[in-house]
């Protein structure tokens, strides 16, 4: 884990390994509101992160399986001004894409709003699924 230099200045970024459990993801949340305070990325942008962190978490529990040391990987780092959001896991049954749902459904719309909220994302399935979103100011 990473946390603030000396300086008080903010690093790069945060990598943090988390247990494959439903309160990681309030976890991973509360982690990324306290090292976005210390940036200067504004308001919106944190809450959309913390709605995308969210999803990306929610999405990695709801459909893929621990990783390797039965956990999961939050990542995050600035870079130009961006926010780079990244979660990975051990994998899973399918490839994460965003559904066409009915309107009454009440799920599936996780990964719509992680597209609606970011510039772009992408999944690289490489090793494991790692679903990756970038978020900039004013992108809402």
């Amino acid at each position: 884990m990473a946390g603030p230099v000396r300086d008080g200045t903010p690093p790069l970024g945060e990598v943090h390994r988390l247990p494959f459990h439903p309160t990681s993801n309030r976890t991973a949340r509360g982690l990324l509101s306290t090292y976005l305070k210390a940036t200067t990325l504004g308001l919106e942008l944190s809450q959309d992160a913390a709605i995308v962190l969210g999803e990306l978490v929610a999405n990695s529990l709801d459909h893929g399986r621990p990783d390797a040391g039965d956990g999961l990987e939050v990542t995050w780092w600035v870079s130009g001004g961006r926010l780079q959001l990244s979660v990975c896991d051990g994998g899973g049954a399918t490839r994460p894409q965003v559904r066409a749902t009915d309107p009454w459904a009440t799920r599936g719309r996780g990964l719509a709003m992680v597209q609606a909220l970011s510039d772009s994302w992408w999944v690289d399935d490489a090793t494991g699924t790692r679903v990756t979103a970038v978020l900039s100011p004013g992108n809402a």
